[in-house]
């Protein structure tokens, strides 16, 4: 699945196996062929994806941002500068 997350500042693409958003009723788990939905991405909450070679990423929310899913895509739009950790 390919994920592109934009910032203010950067956009970044990156094809994941799966992305996990915290909302505000709960965790959810997006990989590629979930059906189409957007979600709020919950402040203090990580985001995060793992990569095909199994290296996970981690972003620490500050501010609430949104998850638009397709079946093959996922948009974060995060209104903070990203920081990735691992």
């Amino acid at each position: 699945m390919k994920l592109v997350i934009v910032s203010p500042q950067s956009k970044h693409e990156y094809m994941v196996q799966w992305a996990e958003a915290h909302t505000p009723v709960g965790a959810l788990i997006i990989k590629s062929g979930h059906a189409p939905i957007i979600l709020t991405l919950v402040a203090g909450s990580d985001f995060s994806f793992l990569l095909p070679d199994n290296e996970k990423k981690i972003i620490r929310l500050i501010r609430d941002g949104f998850l638009e899913v397709d079946r093959d895509n996922a948009l974060a739009i995060i209104s903070q500068e990203i920081h990735l950790s691992s």
